[in-house]
């Protein structure tokens, strides 16, 4: 579970490199969790966790100000 969650705050945040530098680790310990060849710190669970619970809040806060939801089928759209 923790590897996927690492998964998605890599998109989240724009690639691996950038997730490694918020979550201040080195890119070898990053490759390995989320390889899941072990599991992250707390520590660097816990901050990765508050990347998944600001992208909560961000999508909560739209849906609130009746910003409609985005689907997979419009970004092909876009394309």
């Amino acid at each position: 579970m923790c590897a996927r969650i690492l998964q998605q705050c890599e998109y989240l945040q724009g690639g691996r490199d950038r997730l490694a530098a918020f979550l201040q680790v080195p890119n070898k310990d990053l490759d390995d969790w989320i390889a899941a060849r072990s599991g992250p710190p707390r520590a660097a669970f816990e901050r990765a966790m508050e990347i998944i619970l600001a992208e909560h809040d961000r999508r909560a806060a739209q849906e609130a100000a009746g910003v409609p939801k985005r689907r997979r089928s419009d970004r092909a759209a876009a394309a």
